[in-house]
């Protein structure tokens, strides 16, 4: 009868301790699961991630006036009449160039002196058949330059003015920019009693679009 009792009383207490175990596994189940529940709630998602850093547009580029202003006079060395120290550049649609472009008086007397820009080419590496541009469409690319219709120039008098060519989205009616290179040219002039007469020889500038 004794040996009963102890087996029951031994029984009770092992169905006490395994009973308490099982309930203390489940309680740590539970916290496992909501502490990797809190840890992916505080994460930002992968899309969230990637949404904010392209959510910036790239700025448009902007030439320094003050540079190609001080660059179109350094490149005038005695006896030139006229300078282009750099004639080629790459940008992309929406971005303004700018080129330094110098004219020296290296006439007797005063002259007025006046700047004519062109549109000459759209060219394409070699080859490759070019888009077609509109002449109409390529000199809005000029429309940014306020150019006076002559400078008044002492004998050995310098100017230096930043000629700047902005970028368009249309080279045509309909017709997208396409990756190309567009030349211009810059021509300085004498403005003589109404009439234009060419001074110094014609300087080309390229704009290769990416």
């Amino acid at each position: 009868m004794k040996k009963e009792i102890f087996l029951l009383a031994v029984i009770c207490i092992l169905a006490v301790f395994l009973a308490g175990c099982g309930e203390k596994t489940v309680v740590e189940q539970k916290s496992t699961v909501e502490s990797s529940t809190a840890e992916k709630a505080a994460e930002p998602s992968t899309k969230e991630t990637a949404k904010t850093a392209t959510a910036e547009p790239k700025k448009a580029a902007t030439p320094d006036i003050g540079a190609l202003t001080q660059a179109g006079l350094d490149c005038l060395k005695p006896g030139v009449k006229v300078c282009l120290p750099v004639n080629y550049v790459t940008a992309q649609a929406g971005d303004t160039v700018g080129f330094a472009f110098g004219i020296a008086n290296n006439m007797h007397d005063e002259r007025r002196m006046a700047i004519k820009l062109s549109y000459v080419k759209v060219q394409q590496e070699f080859g490759a058949f070019p888009p077609e541009a509109n002449k109409d469409y390529m000199l809005n690319w000029l429309a940014v330059n306020d150019l006076e219709t002559y400078y008044a120039l002492q004998s050995g008098e310098k100017l230096s003015k930043p000629i700047l060519i902005k970028v368009q989205d249309l080279i045509g009616p309909g017709t997208e920019t396409a990756p190309a290179a567009y030349v211009f040219e810059i021509q300085a002039q004498i403005f003589e009693k109404g009439f234009y007469s060419n001074y110094g020889g014609p300087q080309q500038v390229t704009v290769r679009v990416k």
